[in-house]
């Protein structure tokens, strides 16, 4: 009997394309970056939104600067660093305990997070960040909790995506970028010509004639892109689309104005199609390692949660009666108990079931969406009847990672439709001779103005190519100069643009800028070629300097609010400011002519930002491939799952402050109420109480003392940090040596603002606690001595 003889594969990918089509894998690529991929835009909000979280959380701690950070309050360096200290972390912050270094570093914390929110070198910021706050979270340990370890999760993983693709100075340009579609996952070759032809089918049928098809496949760089338009561009070089023409090509909402050759001074408009929405789409472990850990923490709550509380759904109700958390309106919700038990049942199940809207295979953009606002709103419900401190801001802006393309793209529409309303984008001219025209153009342009609403150019091209411009109410002088700038553009030399423009304010004979400032005419006497800002809007009209710049922030998504209320200002103060701008922008052009040839903001960002070499991708994948595994592992091993986690393991969680537990009311809600008194007495004898009515804060006299709950509680106890303090630290065994520091804070303070007769003499921290019943009642309360402490000696006599 003969043998079958199979044909053998040359190698393993003509296997694989044997076995999977083209079209199916490209297919299946598309649906992994759909499930577990990110827009740009959405990493670029979490990027600003976390380091907005670490402002505020530094502004928060900096409110007990000298209380918990410096050797002067309950916390000094030697109770940490032989008590409460990291056996594998050394903070930064216990380098120097005095007040002025503690206070320089917080101040360089948060400069460092506003640096990496407008995404300068965003790289080295993100991990500065990362590093600072670690070393403040481990500095004072005591009074960190499960925000704390989930918002050092989310910086680390921060520093591993491209969170500056967009709303960053890192990809900040002057280039105009060009919309060119990308190819779709789901899309080939052939399909890009059929959109070619379709497009010149259109064409065709229309009075246009002799315009160039440009490849809608995209180059592998943008100045790739730049150099094919242009070499497109040569063959019909006396092409100028009119606004008229507009639409007989397609639908304003599908296309877009850009301008090319802009470094020629040569001013052309082509019609392309918009960018393709999966352009904007970003896959790697860094991706999935965000989600992993959202799904981490809330699953792992979830099975932390096995009180029989959790499961009857009382679990809320022992929650909401908790003293220091309760809010006004959660007392409101005491008298709903069984809304409250299906509360109860759904918040539990939502944390096991609620990451798998995440990463839905079908309908992946609005399932995600639904899981993203659906957490959002969870801890909503939560800040609204619980004091949880940074916890909130911290999960619900993690949470904004995850709008998807589609909710970006609606969202540009609906602007498309409020601002610009069908007409051409408004045409922004920046001066290339002042820096700081430059610098308020390229904000503009990064932070506040939503891609395709604005096109910016230099005003050289205005005044050189404006077909209005009449050469005869023009000085000669001026014309020539202008032109002499255009042609120097492409040397790059700012400098003599900005000598050109002092010689032209010295020369001219026309009226001075300032006296013209407020000009919104459309004559020609007002281009001077001296302003720091114009704009033209769709209907030509332009407006110069403060009137350009009101009228762009009107344009702004954010800004809009200040052009309205830049209408309410005096006449005489937009006088002096104008007058005011106008100093800086003449001093910013000097100082550009004494910088010697130095390059200047134009010169740095006039091209595109170059791509990341490939090998840094390669090898950031690697790592955070196993940073996936390291987390997954860590998590499971909690519950005694061994998935190669090996015990050593522990001293790189520690140094990378990777440890973490999602325990949170865990197995259930606290049903013991608690608080503290302070019984003290003076020195002539007098009893006092210094705890209630915010004594630890505002050391004053109070006589009466008695073991009731202090009322309001939460301000006794101060802000979030403190109440941790006493749960964490103060009432925790074998803590008397914290116990002690805080005595000798107390005893200071108290005698610093009082003498004589009335000086502490001596005082007893009693732990007082009651017992929360079902039915809403409470046992009666106990108490017992924490601490004894006596401030000083007394003199015999």
């Amino acid at each position: 009997m003969g043998k079958l003889k199979l044909k053998r594969p040359q190698n393993l990918s003509d296997s694989f394309h044997e076995i999977v089509s083209k079209e199916t894998w490209r297919k299946i690529q598309h649906k992994a970056v759909m499930m577990f991929g990110m827009d740009y835009r959405s990493m670029a909000l979490f990027r600003v939104t976390m380091a907005l979280c670490v402002i505020g959380d530094v502004i928060e701690r900096a409110t007990d600067l000298r209380v918990m950070y410096t050797d002067n309050g309950v916390m000094p360096r030697h109770l940490i660093a032989t008590r409460y200290s990291s056996n594998y972390f050394l903070p930064i912050h216990l380098v120097n305990t005095s007040l002025h270094f503690q206070a320089f570093l917080f101040i360089l914390h948060i400069l460092i997070a506003f640096a990496m929110l407008i995404g300068y070198r965003t790289k080295l910021t993100s991990i500065l960040t990362w590093l600072m706050t670690i070393s403040l979270q481990a500095y004072v340990g005591i009074i960190g909790h499960g925000g704390d370890v989930f918002f050092r999760m989310m910086l680390f993983l921060n520093i591993f995506i491209p969170t500056s693709k967009y709303f960053s100075w890192d990809s900040a340009t002057f280039y105009q970028d060009l919309p060119l579609k990308r190819l779709n996952n789901n899309n080939n070759n052939n399909n890009n010509n059929n959109n070619n032809n379709s497009i010149n089918n259109n064409l065709n049928n229309s009075t246009i004639t002799n315009i160039p098809i440009i490849n809608l496949s995209e180059p592998e760089s943008p100045l790739q892109q730049q150099q094919l338009l242009q070499q497109q561009l040569q063959h019909d070089q006396q092409l100028i689309l009119q606004q008229s023409q507009q639409d007989s090509i397609g639908s304003k909402s599908d296309e877009i104005d850009i301008e090319i050759g802009s470094d020629r001074g040569i001013e052309q408009k082509v019609l392309l199609p918009k960018r393709d929405p999966d352009s904007y789409r970003f896959l790697s472990f860094g991706t999935c390692s965000i989600i992993l850990q959202i799904g981490l923490m809330y699953c792992t709550s979830y099975f932390h949660k096995s009180g029989l509380e959790w499961h009857n759904g009382d679990a809320t109700f022992y929650a909401l009666t908790l003293d220091y958390f309760a809010t006004d309106i959660a007392k409101l919700f005491l008298y709903f108990r069984p809304a409250l038990k299906i509360l109860t049942i759904a918040v539990a199940k939502w944390e096991l079931f609620g990451i798998l809207f995440l990463f839905s295979p079908i309908y992946s953009d609005w399932f995600r969406l639904f899981g993203a606002l659906g957490f959002i709103a969870m801890h909503a419900g939560f800040i609204m009847c619980l004091r949880l401190g940074l916890f909130f801001f911290v999960t619900a802006g993690a949470e904004l990672i995850n709008i998807p393309t589609t909710v970006w793209e609606l969202f540009f529409d609906l602007i498309d439709k409020k601002i610009l309303k069908g007409q051409s984008p408004t045409r922004v001219y920046y001066n290339i001779s002042s820096p700081i025209s430059q610098k308020i153009a390229l904000i503009l342009k990064t932070y506040f103005i939503v891609p395709g609403h604005a096109i910016f150019s230099p005003l050289e091209k205005m005044l050189n190519h404006e077909d209005s411009i009449n050469a005869s109410s023009v000085s000669p002088y001026l014309l020539s100069s202008s032109s002499s700038s255009s042609s120097n553009d492409n040397s790059g030399s700012d400098t003599d643009d900005a000598e050109r423009s002092h010689r032209r304010r010295t020369n001219l004979s026309s009226p001075s800028i300032s006296s013209t400032m407020f000009s919104t005419s459309n004559s020609k006497k007002d281009l001077v070629g001296d302003d720091w800002l114009v704009t033209i809007d769709a209907n030509g009209i332009r407006k110069r300097n403060i009137h350009a710049l009101n009228f762009i922030c009107s344009k702004s998504p954010l800004l809009f609010p200040i052009a309205i209320a830049f209408t309410y200002v005096p006449v005489n103060v937009c006088a002096l400011f104008t007058k005011v701008c106008q100093k800086i922008h003449s001093r910013s052009q000097q100082s550009l002519i004494m910088s010697g040839g130095k390059r200047t903001l134009y010169q740095k960002k006039k091209n595109p930002t170059p791509q990341t070499p490939r090998i840094y991708s390669i090898l950031n994948n690697i790592w955070m491939l196993f940073i996936c595994y390291f987390l997954f592992a860590y998590n499971m091993n909690v519950f005694d799952y061994n998935f190669g986690f090996q015990p050593s393991w522990h001293q790189f969680a520690y140094v990378f402050r990777l440890d973490q537990s999602w325990n949170m009311f865990s197995p259930a809600p606290p049903k013991t109420h608690w608080w503290h008194v302070i019984h003290g007495e003076l020195d002539d004898g007098t009893k006092v109480e210094l705890f209630k009515n915010e004594g630890m804060f505002n050391f004053q006299i109070n006589t009466e003392v008695n073991f009731e709950k202090p009322d309001p509680f939460y301000k006794s106890y101060g802000n979030h940090r403190w109440f941790k303090y006493y749960e964490n630290g103060y009432n925790q065994a074998n803590s008397d040596s914290l116990r002690l520091e805080h005595g000798r804070y107390l005893c200071r303070e108290f005698n610093k603002r009082h003498t004589g007769d009335e000086m502490l003499y001596k005082f007893s921290v009693y732990f007082v606690h009651e017992f929360q019943n079902l039915d809403g009642t409470v046992n009666p309360k106990n108490y017992f001595s924490l601490w004894d402490h006596i401030c000083y000696d007394k003199k015999q006599i």
